[in-house]
């Protein structure tokens, strides 16, 4: 949802939005910058992971260069975090808005370049040691294995409920895969979505990923799995009428600037999309109000690329 704009000391909250989980405001300033300020939501059951100033030195120096960067927030009152980012929407809010690549800020151009960069900062954060203290699991992958594993509910539903008896075991087990940090795991974002990717304002330079609410060490196909997965949800709810090419091209530039030498991490990435439009299934039924509908949406589209990636 959007906020009615207002007005303090020459800023302007040009978008709010939140659900159970998490909260975020975006406030445009004076000096064409923008605040965003994202917390946990009312009903989230873990705070961000914390940051400690080697995690941080970690993330500043994995992107030094131009083009897309990780962005790291401060800590703000409440538990939230604060990032200064050079635009005011995600990609997602684009692909939402606009219903296609076409309407990001610069096109499908501009999103290929940026996720082409986000893949080579995800290899190179991969690359480097895990702290000691991010040998935690990130915090999705711990929600959805209590789920997938029957211990909680989404909203009422069971894991079966939403991905049908067939889907929760595999599922279950690549979760569990990632809940449980091992030898092989590697730095990694936690959540590196669409919803964090925020292009520069008019799509003219670098643009952002905000990043350090879910540094964790995990299988590498996660961090990759997680925007092929949401890509993949995107091209399922709003580009069936367009050409396929439109939603595969920003896949493929993800996996090219990853890299073609990492083939684990890209072979199991079809697992990691089913993963998350897995948790997306529960988040929804658990997060947001009247969510069961479009639950019920992202547990067949969950099933379905399961059942691919356990083929």
């Amino acid at each position: 949802m959007t906020a009615a704009p207002h007005t303090a000391q020459g800023a302007v909250v040009v978008d709010a939005y939140a659900t159970g989980l998490l909260a975020t405001t975006v406030t445009a300033l004076p000096d064409g910058a923008h605040h965003w300020l994202r917390r946990p939501g009312t009903r989230a059951p873990e705070p961000f992971a914390p940051l400690t100033p080697r995690l941080r030195a970690v993330v500043e120096q994995t992107s030094p260069g131009p083009g897309t960067r990780l962005l790291v927030g401060a800590a703000a009152p409440d538990g939230a975090r604060a990032y200064a980012a050079p635009g005011p929407y995600s990609v997602a809010h684009w692909l939402i808005a606009g219903g296609s690549p076409h309407a990001v800020p610069g096109g499908p151009r501009a999103l290929h370049d940026a996720l082409r960069e986000v893949g080579a900062l995800l290899a190179a954060l991969h690359a480097r040691p895990v702290p000691a203290e991010a040998r935690r699991p990130a915090r999705a992958a711990v929600r959805l294995h209590a789920w997938l594993s029957g211990r909680t509910n989404a909203g009422g539903a069971t894991a079966a409920d939403l991905l049908g008896g067939a889907a929760v075991g595999p599922l279950r087990d690549w979760a569990a895969e990632a809940a449980h940090p091992a030898t092989g795991h590697v730095l990694s974002h936690g959540a590196p979505s669409l919803g964090s990717l925020v292009p520069r304002a008019g799509g003219v330079g670098a643009g952002v990923l905000l990043t350090g609410e879910d540094l964790c060490a995990a299988p590498a196909h996660v961090d990759l799995g997680w925007i092929a997965g949401e890509l993949a949800e995107f091209r399922w709810l709003l580009g069936t009428a367009g050409d396929p090419r439109d939603w595969q091209q920003p896949l493929e530039a993800l996996l090219d600037g990853y890299g073609a030498d990492s083939a684990p991490a890209r072979d199991g990435c079809l697992r990691g999309a089913a993963l998350r439009i897995a948790l997306h299934a529960h988040d929804t039924a658990a997060y947001v109000p009247d969510g069961a509908d479009t639950a019920r949406l992202y547990g067949v589209l969950a099933t379905t690329l399961t059942e691919g990636a356990a083929a």
